[in-house]
C-alpha cells in the first residue's frame, strides 16, 4: 500500500526519514508546483535520486553522453542489452568496461545530493512512496546511508546563497587570470585543481559542474572560491559555446594523476583546516604555534553549524533534542571532537524535547 500525503504536514526531511528507518525498499516521488523528483529506496539506504521529468535511465544516459563519459556507440549497445534484461543502465556499462565502478559510484552520487538539495527546500506539494521489489547488483552500486546526506545537504544549504551571489548563472563561463602566479596548482585544494583545469573559456559553470565528477555544490563552491582568490575571472559578453566532452578515459586519467601527484598531501590538510579537520590542534601545529583569533572564531562558527545540522537529523530521527550533546556521539552521527570549541572547550548546550539553546 502507498505512503502519501502533503509536504507541508509532514515535510521531505520527515518521511526520508520515516522510509529510511523502516529500512523500506521502493521508490518516493515528490511533487512541487511543475517539478518532481524520484528517489530509489533500498532496505532504508538511497540507492538513486533523478529528476522526474525523465526516467532514470533516460536521465542517466544524457547525462553520461553529455560529459564524455560513454561513447554514444557504447550507450546505444547498453539500451538494447537493457531492452532485453530489463537491468540498470549503469551496471551494463560497468560489465560492459565502458566506465569504472568509481565513476558510476560518483555520477549516481552527486545526482543524489543535487536532487536532495532541491527537495529539502520545497515547502508545499505532494509525495508518494510505492514499496517496490529493487534488483540491483551489490558489487556494483554503493547505496548512501541518510544521516550522512542529510548532515552533508544542510550544510550546503546553508552555504549556497554565498556560492549564488557569485556564481548566479550555471551559463557563466571564467577564464584562467595570466597574472596568477606559476604556482598555483601548489595552493590548490584538489577539487579546486579539477575545476581549474576545467576552466578554459569555453566551458560553461554547468559544464564544468559535469565534467568535474563533483557535484553542483562543490564545484560551484570551487568557482567561487578561485574567482575570490583571483585565479580565474568571468568572461564577459561571451555566449556559452559547445565543445566536443572529454572522453571517459580522458577525464579518469585526469582523476588519477592528480590524485597520484606528491601535492596532494597538502591540498589534503588545507582542506581538513578549512573545513572539517578531526584533529585542530595537530594539524594547525603544522603552520601555527597558536592559531590566530580570526581562524578560530571562524572555524568554531563552521563547527557550531555543524553541531546544529547534527541536532536536527537528531530531533528528525528520535523525535526530540538530547539532552546532552554527547548523546550526538553516541548515536554516531559527530565525532567526540566535533562537540566541542577547537581550543577544546564544550560549547554552552540546554535543550527541551522540542528546542534548544546553543552558543
Amino acid at each position: 500500500m502507498a505512503l502519501a500525503g502533503k509536504i507541508v504536514d509532514f515535510g521531505v526531511a520527515d518521511i526520508l526519514q520515516l522510509i529510511s528507518q523502516q529500512q523500506k525498499t521502493g521508490i518516493l516521488i515528490v511533487e512541487h508546483d511543475k517539478e518532481s523528483a524520484e528517489i530509489v529506496f533500498w532496505n532504508g539506504m538511497i540507492l538513486a535520486a533523478h529528476s522526474g521529468t525523465q526516467s532514470e535511465s533516460e536521465a542517466l544516459s544524457h547525462y553520461l553522453h553529455k560529459c564524455g563519459l560513454v561513447s554514444e556507440l557504447q550507450l546505444q549497445e547498453a539500451l538494447e542489452i537493457q531492452e532485453t534484461r530489463f537491468r540498470h543502465l549503469g551496471e551494463i556499462l560497468v560489465e560492459l568496461g565502458a566506465m569504472e565502478r568509481e565513476v558510476l559510484d560518483k555520477v549516481l552520487h552527486n545526482k543524489i545530493y543535487d536532487i536532495f538539495s532541491e527537495i529539502f527546500q520545497w515547502r508545499e506539494g505532494n509525495y508518494v512512496f510505492n514499496p517496490k521489489t529493487i534488483d540491483f547488483n551489490e558489487k556494483i552500486f554503493s547505496p548512501l546511508g541518510l544521516e550522512h546526506i542529510l548532515l552533508d545537504v544542510l550544510s550546503m544549504i546553508d552555504e549556497w546563497p554565498a556560492v549564488v551571489k557569485k556564481i548566479p548563472s550555471m551559463t557563466m563561463i571564467f577564464k584562467k587570470v595570466d597574472r596568477a602566479t606559476p604556482k598555483i596548482k601548489e595552493e590548490l585544494s584538489y577539487e579546486q585543481m579539477v575545476v581549474y583545469q576545467l576552466v578554459d573559456g569555453c566551458n560553461t559553470v554547468q559544464d564544468i559542474v559535469d565534467k568535474s565528477l563533483l557535484g553542483k555544490f562543490t564545484a560551484s563552491k570551487s568557482l567561487m572560491e578561485l574567482a575570490q582568490a583571483g585565479s580565474i575571472e568571468v568572461v564577459l559578453g561571451k555566449r556559452p559555446v559547445a565543445t566536443e566532452g572529454s572522453t571517459g578515459g580522458q577525464l579518469i586519467a585526469e582523476r588519477v594523476l592528480l590524485i597520484g601527484s606528491s601535492a596532494l598531501m597538502v591540498f589534503l590538510v588545507i582542506v581538513l583546516v578549512l573545513f572539517s579537520p578531526p584533529d585542530p590542534k595537530s594539524i594547525f601545529s603544522l603552520f601555527f604555534t597558536d592559531p590566530p583569533a580570526s581562524v578560530l572564531t571562524r572555524l568554531d562558527q563552521n563547527r557550531l553549524q555543524k553541531i546544529k545540522n547534527a541536532l536536527q537529523v537528531f530531533f528528525w530521527e528520535k523525535g526530540k533534542y538530547p539532552t546532552l550533546l554527547q548523546e550526538l556521539v553516541e548515536t554516531r552521527i559527530l565525532r567526540n571532537e566535533e562537540i566541542a570549541c577547537y581550543q577544546g572547550m564544550p560549547f554552552e548546550y540546554r535543550s527541551s524535547s522540542t528546542a534548544y539553546e546553543l552558543r
